[in-house]
């Protein structure tokens, strides 16, 4: 019984390992993913402005238009341990409005985002930008 328990011990430690060296891997080449964003249910209308082509802000409430505006945000992966430079300003700021009356707001040009009061460098520069130009604006 005590082979087996030992057995079972080294084989979950080997199976524990390979997963937090393939998150790891993972993480490094494609990313990490930012963490809180609100989901579609709880958005009540979205505020876009990009702040290169256009002054005005445009009022998203069309639900297949929300949906767009969070799913966008999945090209926001960034690099974990790299630091951004905090002289650049942002050129598309988003601001999900929530039925609970409160506000989420992401904002980002082409090499860095700004969320939650951080500022992470993006892994694939330049894409949101592109996307959210060209789905909004």
């Amino acid at each position: 019984m005590k082979k087996f328990i030992k057995w079972l011990a080294d084989f979950l430690f080997g199976i524990i390992i390979v997963i937090v060296l393939s998150i790891g891997f993972y993480v490094l080449i494609y990313g990490m993913d930012l963490w809180g964003l609100p989901k579609l249910d709880d958005v009540q209308s979205v505020s876009i402005s990009c702040l290169d082509i256009a002054s005005e802000v445009k009022e998203i409430t069309s639900n297949e238009e929300i949906e767009r505006a969070l799913k966008a945000t999945g090209f926001l992966k960034y690099k974990l341990f790299e630091k951004p430079s905090n002289k650049e300003r942002p050129i598309i700021v988003i601001t999900y409005h929530l039925k609970d009356g409160t506000d989420a707001t992401i904002s980002a040009n082409k090499t860095t985002v700004w969320w939650k009061d951080k500022s992470y460098v993006i892994k694939e520069k330049e894409i949101f930008v592109n996307v959210i130009e060209g789905l909004f604006f």
